[in-house]
């Protein structure tokens, strides 16, 4: 690792042309390292010689060059750091790279990405980094929580901006070739994560909810096979589970009944709301008083009787 460990010091640079640049080599190095790494392919193996294997090493490790499991872990637990421009630098790192100096006939979809360009980590591993990283210590100070719950917010946003939360290409090892990348189990883990973000701190809900949508628009786009069944729990976690409303809730229930409007959204929008478009006239009322209060989220018992019907 000694071509890798000065670069993460630039990482924390001010400079945002320094941040950039250790970022690009960083992941070219860490590319380079993988190409060359030969994981251990155990298809001959037997089913008790592999369980005891798993048992006994990280498949982190197993999978990937020392490197590059090193540069995951250390860049999951960077994005709490508040030193300098800490976060932005290993944020970027884990997610948005080249495109930040590419020319301009490059597309947004051609990215520079660590996630989604090392191909030997699935998204259950990542995320369990992630949760591990941003545990919330008895003792921490306000400014310590504020940093984990941004660490937390950054790494599972560069989860999903990577593709990594519906990568459908499993493992490059005959031994995983069931292991898919991602699952069903890990997008609801993420999902739920960024709505217990959003409900925690009011500064904390815009930025929740707009990578709840990102993942959301990278689900419709994918070709998962439990595409469908993370589309219905989305919708029961967020309309059935949860009766609170807010600018960004509303939002969302937009979103969600241009890509599903078979769904009974009369039934899902109340109370508070008469008529499932929330925009119609004999919503204005309700909406009016949602979109009011910008800070905190309103409860269909604080609207008034004369605008909420109880189905």
């Amino acid at each position: 690792m000694t071509t890798t460990l000065p670069l993460f010091w630039h990482l924390s640079s001010g400079s945002k042309t320094e941040r950039v640049d250790a970022s690009v080599k960083l992941i070219e190095a860490l590319e380079k390292f993988q190409s060359q790494f030969g994981f251990e392919d155990s298809a001959d193996t037997s089913d008790n010689d592999r369980e005891q294997d798993e048992r006994n090493k990280d498949v982190l490790d197993a999978m990937n060059a020392p490197d590059v499991s090193y540069s995951i872990r250390r860049l999951i637990r960077g994005l709490a750091s508040p030193r300098e421009s800490s976060r932005l630098g290993f944020a970027v790192a884990l997610t948005e790279v080249r495109l930040l100096r590419a020319p301009h006939n490059v597309t947004p979809d051609i990215r520079e990405q660590l996630l989604s360009r090392i191909n030997t980590v699935t998204c259950s591993q990542v995320v369990a980094l992630i949760l591990d990283s941003s545990k919330r210590q008895g003792s921490m100070t306000g400014q310590e929580e504020r940093d984990i719950l941004f660490a937390r917010l950054f790494g599972l946003t560069a989860v999903i901006q990577s593709a990594l939360l519906v990568r459908v290409t499993p493992l490059p090892s005959s031994a995983s070739s069931t292991t898919q990348a991602s699952s069903f189990s890990s997008y609801q883990d993420v999902l739920s994560q960024l709505m217990a973000a959003a409900e925690k701190k009011s500064w904390l809900r815009e930025s929740a909810w707009w990578a709840i949508m990102l993942g959301v628009d990278k689900l419709q786009n994918s070709n998962v096979p439990w595409k469908e069944t993370a589309i219905d729990d989305t919708i029961q976690n967020i309309f059935v589970g949860d009766k609170t409303w807010s600018p960004e809730k509303i939002a969302m229930a937009l979103k969600l009944q241009g890509m599903c409007p078979d769904k009974d959204w009369q039934k899902l929008m109340a109370p508070p709301f008469k008529d499932p478009d929330p925009l119609s006239t004999g919503n204005l009322a309700v909406l009016a008083r949602i979109l009011k209060v910008l800070l905190f989220p309103i409860h269909p018992a604080q609207c008034s009787a004369d605008v909420v019907t109880v189905i």
